[in-house]
């Protein structure tokens, strides 16, 4: 696969960025559309964008001024030439891997908190607090590491490979932060697997459920391939210097890797956008069915809400009577309040209504 040419590289950047943003107003406005206030989850997501978008603009920078995608200028001696283009390339490329790193521990710690908000027990919640830590630790270090790559720092683009006397080794750094990011977003998608599998539903809907969760699974495949193709410019760096032909595969996975991941976070989210009125999607309805099995055996009875109820009408002939059922599916952005309940049991929501025919 031959690497892309600037203009390609301009268009990639562009095009997921825009998606990135579409998907994070659809999910503000699925809040507003259910009048859900924001959670922490949908704050944490913002970052994750603006970061996402800041890599894109830095792409498009370094496509369009320091020819990333293009052949590298030579000097009249065959070897790089350090110009201006250059210059801007190796900064962008530097710049490339702090807001990724940025923009996916943001978007990773929204997921998290998603899942928070929707699962409940004990064992749970502490699993996701050592899922939050680990991430922040991850963001945190990787961060700092990419920072000060070169002290000083400006050494990161004052020399084509750095100075060994005051830059270290970049291989072992890369491979070290996209391993551990791809395991992290393993551990991330695993984690909701066994409370699905468990609830009381056909296989079927387990099934779309899951899938609902491993949208996540496209971060995990394009990690993969960013790490292939720094693999493959990796192998020429030592008789090599056309480095803005040959990174710019990782480059421009680099801001897939962080745009699908952005995306991901928000696609649960966006029921009200794909669920038509007066028929219940599967994620209500497993949400719904959530609220009959959790950790305990214990029960407890809370009390219905206003919106987001799936209305069952039967009608029977004794009396004359009709009655009406409603079973509240409970909505993503109210399951926040279950978790007031300190039970650990079976939490079922319903209210009857009888009308009785006057004639």
């Amino acid at each position: 696969m031959a690497p892309p040419g600037p203009t390609n590289v301009i268009i990639i950047s562009a095009v997921f960025s825009a998606l990135a943003a579409i998907a994070v107003t659809m999910r503000i406005r699925s809040r507003r559309m259910k009048r859900a206030s924001l959670g922490l989850d949908d704050y944490l997501i913002f970052p994750a964008l603006l970061f996402a978008l800041g890599l894109g603009i830095n792409n498009i920078i370094g496509a369009s001024i320091g020819n990333l995608g293009g052949h590298i200028h030579l000097d009249a001696e065959g070897l790089p030439a350090f110009d201006h283009s250059l210059t801007t390339f190796l900064q962008t490329e530097w710049a490339a891997q702090i807001l990724s790193v940025l923009s996916l521990t943001f978007a990773k710690l929204s997921v998290v908190l998603l899942y928070r908000r929707i699962f409940r027990g004990d064992l749970f919640n502490r699993i996701c607090w050592g899922l939050i830590s680990i991430i922040g630790c991850w963001g945190i270090s990787f961060f700092f590491a990419t920072v000060f790559e070169c002290f000083p720092v400006h050494d990161v683009w004052s020399t084509l490979y750095g100075q060994p006397r005051s830059c270290y080794d970049y291989l072992p750094m890369f491979f070290a932060t996209a391993i551990s990011n791809f395991i992290i977003d393993v551990m991330i998608l695993a984690t909701p697997l066994p409370i699905i599998w468990k609830l009381q539903m056909p296989v079927q809907q387990k099934v779309a459920v899951s899938g609902i969760f491993l949208l996540g699974a496209f971060v995990c495949g394009i990690s993969i391939a960013r790490i292939y193709f720094f693999v493959q410019a990796s192998h020429g760096f030592d008789n090599n210097y056309d480095v803005t032909y040959n990174l710019a595969p990782t480059i421009y996975w680099t801001q897939l890797e962080s745009a699908i991941a952005v995306i991901s976070a928000c696609l649960p989210t966006l029921r009200p956008f794909f669920a038509s009125r007066g028929t219940e999607s599967i994620i209500n309805t497993w949400r719904s069915k959530f609220s009959l099995m959790r950790f305990g055996s214990s029960r407890s009875l809370v009390s219905s809400k206003n919106q987001g109820y799936n209305d069952m009408h039967l009608t029977g002939e004794e009396n004359n009577a009709k009655i009406q059922s409603s079973v509240d599916t409970v909505p993503l952005t109210d399951l926040e309040a279950l978790r007031s309940s300190d039970s650990e049991g079976i939490s079922v929501q319903k209210s009857f209504t009888r009308f009785n025919d006057q004639a």
